[in-house]
């Protein structure tokens, strides 16, 4: 089975009416697949029984087809991976044995298609089924989610501190989200410690907007927004450049359960249990 995923991330089956209508071509004498890869930014996911072969042109990648692509690969759970870059003279086969570097080596390729020599600012984000926290590897969510269905999501402002402070948290942040339209930091996850000079205990009740790193945190607070409105928890997974105060960088995933904690009708705690899953140097 060949998926063809298109540049604006829509999906389609090779050859089938779908993707020859939204071609806008309907004649057999050319390999349209081939045509979409090399012109139009599309990407073709192949699968095997033994490994997954993934089509794509790091010069024409665009974002919205590579989030597809991670979120197909994501959910088929494969762990081989062939990766052909079309468009590349030398050694354009790569063999992965693992999804996890698959998912940074496909990012990584993707930062080609900018228009700057710079990779994207911005990070991914993928949400990913809840069904993964049964893994034994995610014991500590599997533990934060049943103290959180245990307590049918409701807190009172009284022992929310009690809720940062337990173990089952403590690794994580945690937001106040008043009338569910703004995000002030309530506590801060282990791996952040300042800004600069700066204590990051300085910032505690500021707007994420506020923040020095504003840029990467603002879009990685979407998940706690849509976790306040529908009052669920969230499992997903974050690959982002980050940027130290000493100007050096560095590549981070991991994956992270978000809890939202109902005080009233109108307001929400969130906290956000994180799991890492790689730190690597640029």
């Amino acid at each position: 089975m060949i998926l063809i995923v298109s540049s604006d991330g829509k999906i389609f089956y090779e050859n089938s009416p779908d993707f020859l209508e939204y071609l806008g071509y309907f004649g057999r004498d050319v390999d349209l697949v081939a045509y979409a890869i090399n012109n139009l930014g599309f990407a073709a996911i192949a699968t095997f029984p033994r490994y997954t072969r993934i089509r794509f042109q790091p010069a024409l990648f665009p974002a919205p087809c590579l989030q597809t692509v991670l979120e197909i690969i994501l959910y088929n759970g494969e762990s081989r991976f062939v990766l052909e870059r079309v468009g590349t003279p030398f050694a354009p086969f790569e063999v992965i044995h693992n999804l996890n570097d698959a998912v940074a080596r496909l990012i990584s390729l993707q930062a080609a298609t900018s228009e700057t020599l710079e990779p994207p600012g911005s990070p991914t984000i993928i949400g990913l089924s809840l069904d993964r926290i049964q893994d034994p590897k995610r014991i500590g969510m599997r533990k934060a989610l049943d103290i959180w269905e245990q307590e049918s999501r409701y807190v009172t402002t009284k022992n929310i501190s009690q809720i940062r402070e337990d173990t089952a948290f403590g690794n994580g942040g945690m937001a106040w989200m008043p009338d569910r339209d703004r995000c002030l930091i309530e506590a801060w996850p282990s791996s952040y410690r300042s800004y600069g000079e700066n204590s990051c205990d300085d910032f505690i009740g500021r707007d994420i907007r506020d923040l020095p790193d504003s840029a990467y945190v603002v879009p990685t607070t979407r998940g706690y927004f849509t976790a306040a409105q529908h009052q669920t928890p969230r499992l997903e997974l974050i690959e982002a450049l980050v940027t130290r105060h000493d100007g050096s960088r560095f590549w981070s995933r991991y994956e992270r359960l978000i809890l939202p904690w109902r005080t009233s009708a109108t307001d929400t705690f969130v906290t956000s249990i994180p799991l890492i899953r790689l730190i690597r140097a640029c």
